[in-house]
């Protein structure tokens, strides 16, 4: 079980921000980002220090984590039914419906 990954688990389920976690825990957001993210790797006084923020012991890092992530392709994401402003414009002048 990677630790970035239940970090960000434990975080999201406490309904923290990566900044209300950093302030609560005595670090930087900038420092909460990189153990996220898998950058660096926690000290046990930090991990004890996030272990406390989140209100959990820190057997709960070893935990393997409950969220399925699928990968990500490069780029934004796209919406799912997105129109382009300049169509959608086009479409109402010829008195037409959108098309989606």
């Amino acid at each position: 079980m990677a630790f970035h990954a239940r970090l960000k688990e434990l975080r999201e389920a406490a309904g923290l921000t990566q900044g209300t976690l950093a302030e609560l825990a005595g670090l930087s957001k900038g420092g909460v980002a990189n153990l996220e993210q898998g950058i660096r790797k926690p000290s046990l006084e930090t991990a004890q220090k996030l272990a406390t923020a989140l209100g959990v012991s820190c057997e709960a890092f070893n935990e393997p984590t409950t969220t399925v992530q699928e990968p990500r392709g490069p780029g934004r994401p796209r919406k799912a039914d997105e129109v382009k402003p300049g169509k959608l414009a086009a479409e109402k002048k010829r008195g037409r419906r959108p098309m989606r």
